[in-house]
């Protein structure tokens, strides 16, 4: 049997928590219990418990074990798909650009890369009946031979988006959701009026093997195509 991941084990525990198995104050199985159940290491499980208590989905006292929270009702998690979540269905995905540039300020802080290195700027539109909907622009740090960084670029001229199981590696998603007034560039690509407001959801994607940033990416949405629906964690 292959050896399982702590962040298979985190998972694994999210799952029962989210479906009502593991209910708020329940003891987990002892660490004895888990190492076997999981195949693993107490190292291996014990960062995957650290995880889950740093995402407020257990406790821990001391000397008894490890305990279920109590739902966190101010803590709301939502669905985020590229394409799915829109409220209209798309029909093509176009490329419309890829450069290397310079890095803006934003991009040196979200991407960890130093001013004098190029970030490779990934652009596509998604369409429905010929209509812009989403502009969205993947930056990827450039790195010759970085199979991350070149995983990622390989996508270009893909008519999609990239999903976590096309990457050989495994990652974390942030997500930052705004109103902004977008650049006349976003606008003549939305045809919006200059001025005018749209979504625009930021994605900041870190790869879990070494806590290096791989993407940050910026997603314009026309208003009128999109809406955000969330529930509470547990």
């Amino acid at each position: 049997m292959a050896r399982i991941l702590y962040l298979d084990i985190v998972n694994d525990i999210k799952s029962k928590i989210e479906k009502g198995v593991l209910r708020p104050g329940d003891m987990l199985p002892s660490e004895n219990e888990m190492t076997e159940l999981y195949g693993v290491s107490r190292t291996t499980l014990r960062k995957g418990l650290a995880l889950l208590v740093n995402e407020d989905y257990i406790y821990t006292i001391q000397g008894k074990g490890h305990f279920v929270c109590e739902p966190a009702n101010s803590h709301y998690q939502f669905y985020f798909d590229e394409i799915d979540s829109l409220k209209v269905e798309i029909e093509e995905v176009k490329l419309h650009s890829v450069r290397s540039v310079p890095p803006s300020r934003k991009l040196i802080r979200e991407l960890g890369v130093r001013p004098y290195e190029y970030v490779v700027k990934i652009e596509k539109v998604a369409m429905e009946d010929e209509k812009i909907i989403m502009v969205s622009i993947v930056n990827v740090p450039y790195e010759k031979g970085n199979p991350i960084v070149e995983s990622v670029i390989n996508f270009a001229n893909y008519d999609g988006y990239i999903k976590e199981d096309d990457l050989q590696f495994q990652i974390r998603k942030k997500l930052r959701l705004e109103i902004v007034v977008p650049p006349m560039e976003i606008c003549e690509l939305l045809d919006i009026p200059p001025g005018d407001c749209c979504f625009r959801i930021s994605q900041r994607i870190v790869s879990l093997k070494d806590n290096s940033p791989v993407s940050y990416n910026e997603y314009y949405i026309n208003r009128n195509y999109y809406e955000l629906e969330a529930e509470t964690t547990i």
